[in-house]
């Protein structure tokens, strides 16, 4: 192993908090609900070797349609030692953002309790449709049932002054099925379409979702490891945030090449990672016996 392949590694493995994607990485399930999802091999092991290592790890999932902590108890149930607290979410990161970046502002939201549970969790105010033109921001989620009259204050909203945010820009999602729609993106086109104002993403694989993230842990994203079967969609994201990555192909980019900077790390299941990470704890603990 080359140096610059040496330092990527340790980077990798010396991170002081891991960020894990769900589907493909540490799950298989169905549907985006989770519901009777199963976890992946070594999903359950290294998640336990984090937990008794004290090295804070946290989800990040893409899903929106339900809040935090009922992801977390289904992924709970798949056998993953979670709380609910580790369990983020694109309304989790907007609710981060907008309280960093638009303190005191009303929030206009287009999405279910997915995305108003993390608002009013961080005490953020939510205005109603007849209220939008006090809304300083418009937060946009999974959410099938939009009408007209949301789509018409929400641009109200926009009109006078607010900033439009979106969960995801996603136009389609993968499942066990094959490819759904992506909904929380095709509503907020439309709105950019009838605006022109265009929307942040606050989920993957925008790099200010993990930067949220990392303020969050209060760290820095070049302090975290992100881990992920999908190159495109969280790894580039990880990449550019200055965090180390790594690629599991049990998901999406399974036989993708691997070229470039991304990831850092490419492993076949998540129990080579864990292998590497118990070496690399092993040879720390050596070297500390020798200081000492």
């Amino acid at each position: 192993m080359d140096t610059q392949s040496r330092h990527r590694l340790q980077h990798v493995l010396q991170a002081k908090a891991f960020v894990f994607d769900v589907d493909g990485t540490l799950t298989v399930s169905d549907g985006a609900d989770w519901r009777g999802a199963v976890a992946l091999p070594g999903a359950v092991d290294l998640l336990t070797w984090l937990r008794q290592s004290g090295r804070p790890y946290v989800l990040f999932t893409n899903g929106s349609t339900e809040p935090p902590a009922v992801y977390a108890e289904r992924l709970r149930a798949a056998g993953l030692p979670i709380d609910d607290w580790q369990m983020i979410t694109p309304g989790v990161t907007a609710a981060e953002i907008i309280a960093h970046e638009y303190p005191g502002r009303a929030v206009l939201v287009l999405g279910t309790d997915g995305v108003r549970a993390p608002l009013t969790e961080r005490r953020i105010p939510i205005v109603d449709p007849e209220d939008a033109e006090q809304a300083g921001v418009v937060l946009v989620g999974w959410d099938t049932v939009i009408t007209y009259e949301q789509i018409e204050a929400a641009s109200r909203a926009i009109w006078s002054g607010a900033d439009l945010l979106v969960t995801s820009l996603a136009p389609v999602f993968v499942t066990k099925r094959g490819p759904r729609p992506g909904w929380s993106g095709s509503v907020a086109a439309a709105i950019t379409w009838i605006t022109g104002k265009e929307a942040r993403v606050t989920g993957k694989p925008a790099p200010e979702g993990l930067r949220a993230i990392a303020r969050m842990l209060d760290l820095r994203p070049e302090d975290l490891t992100l881990v992920g079967d999908d190159l495109d969609l969280e790894l580039r994201m990880g990449h550019e945030a200055g965090s180390a990555t790594v690629l599991v192909r049990t998901g999406t980019s399974a036989d993708a090449a691997v070229t470039g900077d991304v990831p850092d790390l490419a492993v076949h299941q998540l129990t080579e990672l864990l292998a590497m990470l118990q070496e690399e704890g092993i040879q720390a603990t050596a070297n500390d016996r020798e200081d000492g």
